[in-house]
Parts: structure tokens; sequence; C-alpha cells
């Protein structure tokens, strides 16, 4: 299905996210112009959780989430997922700045991660874009343009 308008932003983004998820799991291909030494990926990591994920997150709490989270008891069950992701992600990546070996939390952190985005974009975008009236997509798509809360990818 192709993707509305109103969501192609986020999904940008997702697919940043997923770049990332590859990067770091155990045993990923070496990525031209990316990090190589596990140090490296630990900062990287850390870096686009701040500049880019947390923007993310709050787009989708801020904006999409509660536009949504009304219309079927299916998509508000999701949304309480994925915010609970949110938080495990944060949690990884708290973990991750104090980590001495960091190869076991970039592995969970990149497994979690892309199950996360493929759930929202096979999942819940799929049903966004089906319950959600033309108008209210119109204006989800003026909210996420407006916000200042851009990445910076």
């Amino acid at each position: 299905m192709k993707r509305h308008k109103a969501l192609q932003s986020l999904s940008h983004e997702h697919y940043h996210g997923l770049r990332l998820a590859q990067l770091i799991k155990v045993g990923s291909p070496e990525y031209k112009g990316l990090p190589r030494t596990m140090s490296e990926k630990k900062l990287y990591t850390i870096k686009f959780f701040e500049e880019n994920l947390i923007p993310h997150f709050k787009k989708e709490e801020e904006i999409l989430f509660p536009l949504s989270r009304k219309k079927n008891s299916n998509v508000e069950k999701q949304i309480d997922e994925l915010i609970e992701e949110h938080k495990k992600i944060g949690l990884l990546i708290d973990k991750l700045k104090i980590s001495t070996k960091p190869e076991v939390e970039l592995d969970h952190l990149g497994k979690l991660l892309d199950a996360h985005i493929r759930k929202e974009e096979r999942e819940l975008f799929q049903i966004i874009q089906e319950i959600l009236s033309e108008d209210e997509l119109v204006k989800l798509e003026a909210d996420l343009g407006d916000t200042s809360l851009g990445c910076k990818i």
C-alpha cells in the first residue's frame, strides 16, 4: 500500500532508524561512511538517539498518536505498546552510555529498533491511513510540517 503524504516524513525518518538498527546488530556488515568499531558505533548511536530519535518519538507521541488513539481499540493498544517501546529504547541508551562492553546493548537495541519501526510501518501506519479522514490526514501533514522537531539526518 502506498504511504499517504501525511506519513511520508515519519517514514523517511524510519528509513534512517532502520539503517542504524542494521549497523549496530551483531554480525552486521560494514557500511560505507558509517562507524566500524564498537566504540564508534556506541558514540554514533547515542548521538543519533539524542538528535534524531528523541525528536521523532516526540512527534509521534505529541502529534500522531493523540490524533489516532481514539479511533479504535486496536490502534489504542498498538500505540500503548509503541510508547512502551520508546521507553525501552531510552533505557537501553542509558545502559549503553555506561557500558564498557557495548556489543550486547547495541545488538539488543538494534533488534528492538528494527522490530519497533517495522511494526509502525507495516501495521500502525497502514491502519492510520484507513481510519483517518482525508481532512485529518491533511491536518496531520501540516502539524508534522510545522514542528520544529525535525530530525538532523
